[in-house]
């Protein structure tokens, strides 16, 4: 049975195919090298870095990084769980990375005095917040379109990140604590020193770091009492 994923396919892709498309195949060839962990790690690192860590584009890099391992080791044979397992690890890894990268830039907006709309300072941090969903909805996507071997290995991979979470779920998490702290990048002084413009961004900044924090952490809590249950 052929258990290579299709590439997703979406009338509403941000990116474009022909990026998706390369990314599957570099993917792909990345399955038959010895260092698939780190090979998994730069491509994702540098499809982030290249869309300027457009974060809401992470489940279509994500499903084409996964699709292309997943058929690069199909058609190599033999065991699949291991290789899978340095994939994922290689994109937890770098989308955790890229989680800290976009809140060092909020906490430097901040720092420079940049007036946020409440709105567009809202849907950022929930981004960071919801980072690990995505991560967990991309996978789950790639496997609905594999074949038997590779959709039950992807299945062990979700059940482990759903009960067990994610490098990029820690960062992400603490990036929130760091930005609700009012912690300024690179500075040990906090808000010292700052102009009344930046203390006023990122006062606004820790505040509705905080306010998504807490529903997090509310949200967390219903998840492990139904998990008791």
């Amino acid at each position: 049975m052929h258990d290579a994923p299709s590439l997703p396919d979406s009338e509403t892709s941000i990116l474009e195919k022909a990026q998706l498309k390369q990314l599957h195949d570099e993917a792909a060839a990345a399955a038959s090298e010895p260092d698939l962990y780190e090979r998994v790690r730069e491509l994702t690192a540098r499809a982030l870095h290249e869309r300027r860590l457009a974060l809401q584009n992470l489940g279509e890099i994500v499903g084409a990084i996964t699709s292309g391992v997943g058929s690069g080791l199909a058609a190599r044979g033999g065991e699949m769980k291991d290789g899978l397992k340095q994939a994922m690890t290689g994109i937890d890894t770098a989308v955790g990375s890229a989680a800290q990268a976009a809140s060092y830039a909020l906490q430097e907006a901040a720092a420079q005095g940049k007036a946020f709309k409440d709105n567009e300072l809202k849907a950022s941090l929930e981004q960071l917040r919801d980072l690990e969903t995505q991560l967990v909805d991309s996978l789950k996507q790639t496997a609905s379109q594999s074949g038997d071997k590779l959709k039950e290995e992807l299945g062990y991979l979700i059940d482990h990140l759903k009960y067990s979470g994610s490098r990029t779920g820690e960062q992400a998490r603490e990036a929130l604590q760091q930005l609700a702290g009012g912690v300024k990048a690179g500075s040990k002084a906090g808000r010292a020193g700052l102009s009344e413009s930046a203390s006023t961004a990122t006062e606004r900044l820790s505040q509705v770091a905080s306010g998504i924090l807490d529903a997090l952490a509310d949200s967390l809590k219903r998840q492990s009492e139904r998990l008791r249950s």
